[in-house]
């Protein structure tokens, strides 16, 4: 039996894929998406690099990177269980690029936790020659605010 946490996760990518889902800038950016492997807490898939996600000088902006790393990273740390998280801390290193029409694979992988928070570890590479394009190291917490009414003002706390 698989784990319900890894169907939503890949009904979700596969959504985003499609160009449907809630949120318009990661059906922007992962439009096309394919998954590869998903799994309790890792993720690889593949992407297409088009004119959606490339600067000026036709290569895979590194602001686009950033967001499919967060995106990838995210959907992995969900797969593992433990319901929805929320981005704490990105850090991502560029060692190359990707040329528009080249095909990049994504892997995420969650390699840690510490209380609620979860770690996750993403490495974009060059499909076929496996060549690290970049890497990211992503921390989330858990989505667990509750609002409470405290007099005549709406607090988180």
């Amino acid at each position: 039996m698989v784990d319900s946490a890894i169907l939503n996760t890949t009904s979700y990518l596969k959504e985003i894929a499609q160009g449907k889902g809630n949120c318009e800038f990661e059906v922007l950016i992962l439009h096309g998406l394919e998954l590869i492997h998903v799994g309790k807490g890792i993720l690889r898939c593949k992407l297409l690099v088009t004119d959606r996600v490339t600067g000026e000088d036709g290569t895979f902006h590194p602001g686009a990177m950033t967001t499919v790393m967060d995106a990838i990273g995210a959907a992995a740390v969900y797969s593992a269980g433990d319901g929805l998280h929320s981005s704490v801390d990105l850090n991502c290193s560029f060692y190359s690029t990707a040329k528009i029409q080249e095909i990049v694979e994504i892997e995420a992988r969650v390699n840690g936790s510490n209380g609620g928070l979860k770690s996750a570890v993403i490495e974009i590479t060059r499909q076929g020659s496996r060549q690290i394009i970049a890497t990211g190291r992503l921390w989330m917490a858990p989505l667990g605010v509750k609002a409470k009414h405290n007099a005549s003002t709406l607090s988180k706390l």
